[in-house]
């Protein structure tokens, strides 16, 4: 199982979910890239080469969020080597359209530090909201505080960017949206059931309660999930 991370892009927020899934799944997480202009190509040929250092042929390829975007471009890139599909709180296309561009141009123009407490601020709505406990949040504030201001508005520009509704039929391998009813930053629920629609096996589960940081809070046990 490969996860793929959100825009803090360290992978390691997955912490609360990767014990459990150890019995089941080598679980592999890992820092994306965060310097130069890539891309989704660049995003998507890293995993593929993941897998291969691995000695596999394909995995489940898991994404929350930004990742989630990642995992759709990597399924319809490498459809053979994508076993399994999860995508959490994500979606084919950011629709509020102003709200992102906006994004871009503070995180491209603005200095990384005077945005801290505005992203603070958010962040913490979320966490609270999903009940991350003090401890887990204190893991969650070193995560994002390592994160390069390159790597951070790149991630942004590509959200921006990124349009792949038109291409989800293509999907054809089992996936599973999982969404949070709770979700501040996107309308997860929505998302979840509109790409589900597009694609042929593929299958939706509400968390009731949860937020964007789910897989930080107490209401999700991916592994549980997934053994049902």
């Amino acid at each position: 199982m490969i996860y793929i991370a959100g825009l803090d892009g360290t992978g390691e927020l997955f912490f609360k979910q990767a014990g459990a899934l150890a019995s089941s799944y080598r679980v592999v997480t890992f820092r994306s890239r965060e310097e130069g202009r890539f891309t989704y190509d660049d995003l998507v040929n890293d995993i593929a080469a993941i897998i291969r250092d691995h000695g596999e042929e394909y995995a489940t390829i898991l994404g929350e969020s930004f990742g989630g975007t990642v995992a759709l471009s990597f399924a319809l890139r490498y459809p053979k080597m994508t076993e399994r599909l999860i995508v959490i709180n994500s979606f084919p296309r950011f629709r509020r359209r102003l709200q992102i561009r906006l994004g871009v141009i503070l995180a491209s123009k603005v200095p990384f530090g005077l945005l801290w407490p505005l992203r603070r601020t958010g962040n913490i709505m979320g966490l609270l909201v999903d009940r991350v406990p003090s401890e887990d949040r204190e893991v969650f504030w070193k995560a994002i505080s390592s994160v390069s201001p390159n790597g951070y508005a790149r991630r942004l520009q590509l959200i921006a960017e990124f349009d792949v509704e038109s291409r989800l039929s293509d999907i054809k391998m089992p996936a599973l949206f999982l969404a949070g009813d709770r979700d501040l930053l996107i309308p997860s629920v929505k998302e979840a059931h509109a790409m589900a629609a597009w694609m042929p096996n593929a299958t939706v589960r509400v968390i009731k309660g949860a937020g964007h940081a789910c897989l930080m809070g107490d209401r999700v046990n991916l592994a549980a999930i997934l053994a049902e």
